[in-house]
C-alpha cells in the first residue's frame, strides 16, 4: 500500500508516530468528543495526547506487518480525520474500512472522497471485498457507505456492547466487491 494517496480535494497520508501528529489527532478527537462518544468507544480511553501517540505507534507497527493501514485525512493541508484498512485477510482478499472525521470538517463530502480513494487503492492492491460497518443509529456514517455505492448486506443484531453507552449496539454491514465496479473503474 502506498503511504500517500490523493483525491481531488483530500490527501491520505500515513501518520507519523510522533508527538506533533498525536497532538493534532488528539485535538480533533477532543473537539469532537461529544459526538464521537455516541459511536466510538475508544474516545473514553483517549484522555491525553500520549494516548493518541500510543495508538499511532500501534498503527505504525500495523503498517510494518501489513495488518492495518491507517491514514490521516487532510483537506487543504488541515487534518480532518482518520481512515483505515483493518481486519485484513490477504488469503481471502478482503479488508474493512473504518473512519472518523472531525466535526469541524464534516458535511462537505470529505470522508466520502476518502473512502473512494482508499477503496481504489485496495482494489488495485488485489483485494476483492471491502466491508464498512456502522452503528445502525449512526446514519451519517452509513450515508458515506451508501454514497460510495456499498451494498447493505444486513444488520448484526446486538453485535457489540458499548461500555460508554451502556447498551448493546446493532451494526450495519455494507460491502463492495471488485465485480461491483464499472468497467472504467477496474
Amino acid at each position: 500500500m502506498r503511504e500517500k494517496l490523493s483525491g481531488q480535494r483530500i490527501t491520505l497520508e500515513r501518520p507519523a508516530p510522533d508527538m506533533q501528529t498525536a497532538q493534532t489527532v488528539y485535538a480533533a478527537i477532543d473537539n469532537s468528543r461529544d459526538v464521537f462518544a455516541l459511536w466510538l468507544d475508544f474516545v473514553r480511553n483517549t484522555r491525553k495526547p500520549e494516548d493518541t501517540l500510543n495508538f499511532l505507534k500501534e498503527a505504525d507497527k500495523g503498517w510494518k506487518t501489513g495488518e492495518q493501514f491507517v491514514y490521516a485525512v487532510y483537506h487543504r493541508g488541515t487534518f480532518a480525520g482518520l481512515i483505515s484498512a483493518i481486519n485484513i485477510s490477504r488469503p481471502h482478499k478482503r479488508a474493512e474500512i473504518g473512519y472518523w472525521q472531525d466535526v469541524a470538517s464534516s458535511g462537505r463530502g470529505l470522508m466520502t472522497e476518502a473512502v473512494s480513494v482508499l477503496e481504489k487503492e485496495l482494489f488495485a492492491d488485489g483485494f476483492n471485498r471491502i466491508v464498512i460497518q456502522t452503528d445502525v443509529l449512526n446514519v451519517r456514517s452509513a450515508a458515506v457507505a451508501r454514497r460510495c455505492g456499498y451494498v447493505h448486506e444486513g444488520v448484526l443484531r446486538q453485535e457489540r456492547y458499548s461500555e460508554t453507552r451502556g447498551r448493546f449496539r446493532d451494526t450495519n454491514v455494507f460491502s463492495k466487491l471488485r465485480s461491483d465496479l464499472k468497467d472504467g473503474e477496474k
